[in-house]
């Protein structure tokens, strides 16, 4: 089991401009290489204050360069809304500068708001992720690939740049209850990657469970079965700044929920913030985040890599609302006061889920 740094890069002030939102994310991923963080994730968004992050990969590329050990991701790639010949080469491109430290995250989208712009339609989402992902597999195969789908259709074609790493990780976001994508999942050795925002661990663990169905099913054995979450993270001794912390992450929440459920409103890419009819109180927010003095989040974390033996924790750690200094203060006592307490639990980290450095397929390839 590792951690993973995720990068939504939401602009909630407007008076915040793009560039500082972006130096901010530089260095928190910096802190978090420094404390020891596997992967730092990068999501893709458009046209709102949402995520300032349109390009993922264009993102990761440019922090190749500023990291030098901690892997970089898409968190994750919106297939549909690319040119598939484009991708493949950006993925090639990315591998290459980040000298082997790409890790691939794919999802089907969900906005209809972003696929309406593209051009998209948003019912075939799921039907041309399902192709892309194929002609990614292709490519990633070796030369010449194409692919002659209902949707995707490439001819044979040879390109110069090529990925460095022989099996680039690849992580699928969503789709819990599309069994056949799941399947897919499983039986490619991919991992299979949800948000849980504030749910409770026992409706993660409905998730968790199957998921393992899926992949006992695929042929797998249900304890080496992959599962990776993102969830809220914040180390703090004052309850005011965890409540605060919980305001962020239910701003966040009910700006996507706005897009996924078609109510929200746009005000020049502003998203309004609107209520959600399900929310819990704020307090109730903060209990079930991973939010609160270190040893508080060593007992929630603790509790939940007992039940749910995660092979990755991806922490939305950058709250919007709470000051760059805090945030890097809690990524410092996360690193020095969370993680070692948690290995020396656990008898090392290593020791919690599969690993998904070293997943492979249930089916040859």
């Amino acid at each position: 089991m590792h951690f993973g740094l995720f990068n939504l890069m939401t602009q909630r002030d407007p008076k915040k401009s793009a560039r500082q939102i972006y130096t901010e994310m530089v260095e928190q991923v910096q802190m978090v290489e420094q404390i020891g963080f596997e992967i730092a994730w990068f999501a893709e968004h458009h046209f709102s204050n949402y995520c300032l992050c349109p390009s993922p990969l264009t993102m990761l590329t440019y922090m190749a360069a500023k990291t030098s050990r901690i892997k970089l991701a898409p968190g994750v790639i919106v297939a549909p809304l690319y040119e598939p010949i484009r991708m493949l080469e950006d993925i090639a491109v990315a591998d290459n500068l980040s000298d082997g430290r790409l890790v691939l995250g794919f999802g089907s989208g969900y906005q209809e708001y972003e696929f309406h712009k593209f051009g998209v339609d948003l019912k075939e989402g799921r039907n041309i992720f399902l192709e892309k992902l194929d002609l990614v597999e292709r490519f990633l195969a070796g030369e010449p690939f194409g692919y002659q789908g209902k949707l995707v259709k490439v001819t044979d074609t040879y390109c110069r740049v090529r990925p460095l790493q022989k099996r680039i990780p690849i992580y699928i976001a969503g789709l819990l209850n599309d069994p056949e994508t799941q399947r897919r999942v499983a039986r490619s050795g991919y991992i299979p990657f949800f948000t849980t925002g504030w749910s409770t661990l026992e409706q993660i663990k409905q998730t968790h469970d199957k998921v393992v169905q899926y992949y006992v099913e695929s042929g797998g054995d249900a304890d080496r079965t992959p599962f990776a979450m993102q969830r809220y993270m914040f180390v703090t001794d004052d309850k005011e700044e965890a409540l605060q912390a919980a305001e962020g992450a239910r701003y966040i929440r009910r700006i996507a929920l706005s897009m996924r459920q078609r109510y929200g409103e746009v005000d020049g890419g502003f998203l309004k913030e609107i209520p959600a009819s399900d929310e819990p109180p704020l307090d109730e927010i903060a209990r079930r985040m991973i939010v609160g003095s270190p040893a508080t989040v060593v007992e929630k974390l603790g509790r939940e890599f007992e039940a749910l033996r995660p092979t990755h924790v991806s922490c939305f750690m950058g709250i919007p609302g709470i000051p760059q200094a805090r945030v890097l203060k809690s990524m410092e006592r996360f690193g020095a006061e969370v993680m070692p307490q948690l290995a020396k639990q656990f008898g090392g980290l290593d020791r919690v889920g599969a690993p998904a450095s070293t997943r492979q397929p249930l089916v040859a390839d």
